[in-house]
């Protein structure tokens, strides 16, 4: 084209650097007349829009180089093949069998990043997800972090307290220390073994009693020649024991020793032990059982991330052991067989736990293991010279816990994760509906299998069958829940119903935890926390007023913040989220005039409720407060009269003829399974006949159809 035919360049917008920097008028021409009379280089500086936009044409032109990089290491398909149209599996595979990632649609479904100390982590689809999800506020709190992540800035004890939990990870084992003054004094060993014997044995079963308890009497007589795989495993028994003295003061007067101080000494002296029996390298059966039991025991108070890190570690070693495939077919004896099935199955419980508390997929497959239940046969019964496999008993053993624990918690496997995990596994995916009905198909196979026979009158029998139906009661309540299946869509009887069920559950929870009767083994339950049900109450409560229910749902919610706030693990995402659901949830009944603030407390008012029929002002006088324990002398309310509390119309069973109102529980213990020192303590026993018929009609077919 010449020169004559161009067609005239647009002026300028702007004026060319030398007028601007000299302040005078330029003409905008190309070059302008100023420089071309002085013979002066004209440039004119790029726009504001040019400026604005060379970040995204950045960004465009690194991901067209990511595309065309892709694209040069894909597979090619040839040109006489086409890509065929399948159903969505866990992997497509290409014509060799290998597994690629290629032409796969990303599932929204299979998970999301959410803010967590001022960071982002990744979660599955979960309760916790979801009810994220539900809330407006969450793309505020991504899209802002900052206020946060100030927030949630570790302190230098916070660092140096996860700090000590890592060294031994890389075997660090300092030669310095004797591990023969870590271990207690004779007398003590024996005080620990028993306390593990009636604490912790019973419900977790990893070991074999009468063996274990022989080589405690021999290494005990000679602790400088203790098998340091062997001596690992006494340290873990050390720190179980003192784990389930849930009360200070019951630690203090046994072992005449804080439980703190003990506790740090004991794990220091697991991480000593393990590192010298060189337990990752060299693992075995011992320092995998040792290892197994302390971290189902640090739960409780070890940081989430390390205990689920640390877990993997665990079945990457039980994995190097073979314990994921059936002993018998790699022709072990029966009591090496029954030993390494104890053990996988405990370690396959901690995965799913330890996914649960980090919102994430258990990391062991279906396709990864064949090894089968242990037997249900008692410890007795067992003999290490034993050559032939014992057959199972039909009746109640010391299994017993253990085994409907087990078959709770695989079960829960096929319910409670995420679609692509239950895809991944094989697993049918089912409805709503179909969930629901799996849970009751559960429960009717563990009772038919080992609660039938089971005297419920003796309190570890009691606690099997109250822990497995109450276990169940909560997956079922989060499957059903609004986060879920939101609140518009469930019918106004059915969400009530809900509501029920969750306040039952926790008042529940809270009854076994107080009871004295229950205490040796509450210690496992610390870390089952009625999550979901309370979650429930509260997002329930935004959503939908059910006045009649609102002061028993407000009393459970209180009860458990009291209780709980200094016992949960600081830091922990789903209290947080729980104090902000509460936050919501009171400053809605605020303003609806149900609640009032009254020196920093909030409470409820009566005034609201003597408009509703069933509630009265007097029930609404007598709210929650702290009361240390029951006293003979003390009168109690009169159920028959004019004026009631909800509790007494509740559904919520009765206990020795009595309706449970506020005032037949001590709200205000400070170490959940014993009663205050000093207090006159209660001994109050739920009626199982009465939980059996709240169970079952929670398990009923509820109306929750569409309104």
């Amino acid at each position: 084209m010449s020169e004559q035919a161009r067609p005239p360049r647009a002026a300028p917008g702007r004026s060319c650097a030398v007028c601007r920097r000299r302040k005078i008028k330029c003409d905008r021409k190309q070059p302008c007349s100023y420089c071309t009379k002085l013979n002066l280089p004209c440039s004119y500086p790029g726009s504001i829009q040019d400026g604005k936009s060379r970040p995204q044409n950045d960004l465009l032109s690194r991901l067209e180089r990511l595309e065309s990089s892709l694209q040069r290491l894909a597979p090619k398909v040839p040109a006489n093949e086409s890509p065929q149209v399948s159903e969505p599996t866990s992997s497509s595979t290409n014509a060799t069998g290998i597994a690629t990632n290629r032409e796969r649609t990303p599932d929204p479904g299979s998970g999301r990043l959410i803010l967590e100390g001022g960071d982002t982590r990744y979660v599955t689809t979960s309760f916790w997800a979801d009810l994220d999800a539900a809330d407006k506020d969450t793309a505020d709190r991504v899209e802002h972090p900052t206020t946060a992540a100030v927030d949630s800035v570790p302190s230098t004890d916070t660092v140096n307290e996860a700090g000590r939990y890592q060294g031994f990870v890389f075997a660090f084992y300092s030669k310095s220390v004797d591990l023969r003054q870590l271990h207690p004094v004779e007398s003590r060993i024996f005080t620990l073994w028993q306390v593990f014997l009636e604490n912790v044995d019973p419900l977790l079963k990893l070991i074999h009693a009468p063996t274990i308890q022989r080589q405690i009497l021999r290494a005990s007589q000679n602790l400088a020649n203790i098998p340091p795989a062997f001596e690992s495993l006494m340290f873990s028994m050390y720190y179980a024991a003192v784990t389930s003295l849930q009360c200070s003061d019951s630690c203090q007067n046994l072992l005449q020793e804080e439980r703190r101080t003990l506790l740090d000494r004991y794990r220091f002296g697991i991480e000593q032990a393990l590192a010298k029996a060189n337990f990752m390298s060299n693992p075995n059966v011992p320092t995998l059982q040792a290892l197994t039991l302390y971290l189902t025991c640090a739960r409780q108070s070890a940081n989430k991330t390390y205990i689920w890190s640390m877990t993997g570690l665990l079945i990457r070693l039980a994995s190097k052991l073979g314990l994921h495939r059936d002993p018998v077919a790699l022709g072990l004896p029966p009591f090496q067989s029954e030993m390494r099935r104890r053990l996988w199955w405990q370690i396959l419980i901690l995965d799913i736990r330890t996914a649960e508390d980090n919102d994430l997929d258990p990391l062991i497959c279906e396709h990864h293991f064949d090894t089968k239940f242990p037997a249900n046969v008692n410890d007795v019964d067992l003999d290490v010279n034993m050559t032939e496999a014992i057959a199972e008993s039909q009746h109640r053993t010391e299994m017993l816990f253990t085994l409907t624990r087990l078959e709770v918690s695989y079960g829960a496997r096929k319910l409670v994760f995420s679609p692509k995990f239950t895809a991944d596994n094989g697993y049918p995916s089912l409805s709503s509906q179909g969930r629901i009905d799996m849970i009751e198909s559960l429960l009717k196979n563990i009772e038919q299998k080992y609660l039938r026979d089971c005297d419920t009158k003796i309190p570890i029998g009691f606690l099997a069958a109250t822990a497995t139906r109450m276990v169940l009661a909560k997956i079922k309540l989060t499957l059903s829940h609004p986060a879920r299946s939101r609140a518009s869509g469930i019918s106004h009887d059915g969400l009530q119903e809900l509501i029920e069920n969750s306040i039952e559950i926790v008042e529940y929870a809270h009854t076994l935890r107080s009871s004295e009767k229950y205490s040796p083994w509450v210690w496992l339950f610390q870390t089952y926390i009625e999550w979901d049900a309370v979650a429930f109450l509260l997002h329930s409560i935004n959503a939908v007023q059910f006045p009649t229910l609102l002061e028993r749902a407000w009393k459970t919610v209180s009860t458990f913040f009291r209780e709980w706030k200094d016992q949960v693990i600081d830091g922990d995402m789903r209290w947080r989220r729980l104090e902000s659901l509460r936050a919501k949830a009171a400053a809605k009944l605020t303003s609806q005039k149900f609640l009032s603030s009254t020196d920093g407390e909030i409470q409820l008012t009566a005034t609201s409720f003597e408009r509703t029929p069933g509630i009265s002002a007097l029930s609404m006088s007598t709210s929650l407060r702290d009361v240390t324990a029951l006293s003979d002398s003390r009168a109690q309310p009169n159920l028959e009269s004019e004026h009631h509390s909800v509790f007494a119309n509740s559904n919520f069973p009765s206990i020795q003829g009595q309706a449970i109102t506020e005032d037949c529980i001590d709200w205000s213990f400070d170490n959940i399974p014993y009663v205050m020192q000093g207090a006159p303590s209660w001994e109050t026993d739920i009626d199982e006949d009465a939980f059996d018929s709240w169970f079952e009609r929670f398990g009923s077919s509820r109306s929750l159809q569409t309104s």
